[in-house]
């Protein structure tokens, strides 16, 4: 015990009373040894209180961070700080992006799996996926079996471009993991490759309490959660597809093909634009191709990004102009475009 002590000045008082009511000629020596002992008993009770107090903390403490892994990250701050209404009818209009993955066949696997190995795979892709999540700001809304929801743009607010493009990113970076991944599974000894298949969509929805007065998710109902899940569904292994209004807000963020009219999806009457996602527009390396012409004895290099075979021609009638002007020390067979 020393200044460490919380209790450090209140024993350095008592200490201090003890002293001068044993060397004082002038003090009712009963009055002050009651005062004193009095004290001394406060003291004891505080420090008992404080320990009680502590040890209530560090299992709060606990529970909470147990608690914590069954609520989104977001939506646990904000009720912890008392920002977010606990009741149920509590909801509120807003404008999300939302995502939906699953892995493909994943029931045709398990069927060929011990349970345990089946347990650790699924974990494992869970444990890695939801770090992308979190990574990239998403709210975590379920898991449904080896599916997950997530979306973007609630409980925090920032922009419709910068959740969309959030969204995108996690998409491509868990479509990353998964190759590693695969490679992971395969030399522990599993075989058969999983894929995972993703759609996401932007769009108004509600977003709030849902359930009884007994339990409640906070969750997120819409046409847009529909169609995210719709497309999640229809895509092929491996895919990204986004609907028409989160292409809109990434279009100069990610490189899409050409989008294709789905025209029959479930619950939607109406056909719908979608659009697969190839990647990043910073990230891609830009194709290279090669063009020989023997009979010229031309070699060229190009990047159909930047031009398009079709203008080949001129440009090689272009180079062999330039070639009849140069000496034959500077010719030169092949040029890089």
């Amino acid at each position: 015990m020393g200044s460490n002590d919380v209790f450090w000045n209140e024993i350095q008082l008592i200490e201090e009373a003890t002293r001068l009511l044993e060397e004082s000629e002038y003090i009712d020596k009963r009055d002050y040894s009651k005062l004193i002992s009095a004290y001394r008993t406060l003291l004891n009770q505080t420090k008992k209180l404080t320990k009680m107090s502590d040890r209530h903390q560090n299992k709060l403490s606990d529970l909470l961070e147990r608690i914590s892994r069954y609520v989104p990250a977001p939506l646990y701050k904000k009720i912890t700080q008392g920002k977010e209404k606990v009741e149920i009818n509590h909801t509120k209009r807003v404008k999300l992006t939302i995502f939906f993955s699953d892995i493909m066949d994943f029931s045709s696997h398990s069927a060929n799996m011990e349970g345990e190995a089946l347990s650790a795979i699924l974990n494992s892709y869970l444990e890695e996926m939801t770090n992308i999540v979190n990574k990239h700001g998403g709210t975590l809304d379920k898991y449904i079996g080896d599916a997950i929801m997530v979306f973007f743009g609630d409980p925090d607010y920032i922009d419709d471009f910068e959740h969309a493009r959030r969204c995108l990113n996690m998409a491509l970076e868990m479509r990353q993991r998964m190759k590693e991944l695969q490679k992971h599974w395969f030399d522990l000894g599993y075989p058969d490759p999983l894929h995972i298949r993703m759609g996401i969509s932007t769009g108004f929805v509600s977003a709030g309490n849902f359930g009884s007065s007994e339990h409640m998710d906070y969750t997120v109902i819409g046409t847009a959660v529909n169609l995210a899940s719709r497309l999640q569904e229809y895509a092929a292994a491996d895919q990204i597809l986004i609907a028409h209004e989160t292409w809109g807000f990434v279009k100069d963020h990610v490189i899409c093909k050409e989008p294709q009219f789905i025209k029959e999806l479930k619950g939607f009457s109406k056909g719908v634009y979608a659009y697969e996602v190839v990647g990043l527009k910073d990230k891609l390396i830009p194709q290279t191709l090669v063009y020989e012409d023997k009979a010229r004895d031309v070699v060229i290099r190009f990047s159909p990004d930047v031009i398009a075979p079709s203008e080949l021609n001129k440009i090689i009638e272009e180079l062999l102009s330039q070639r009849k002007a140069l000496s034959s020390e500077e010719q030169e067979d092949e040029y890089e475009l």
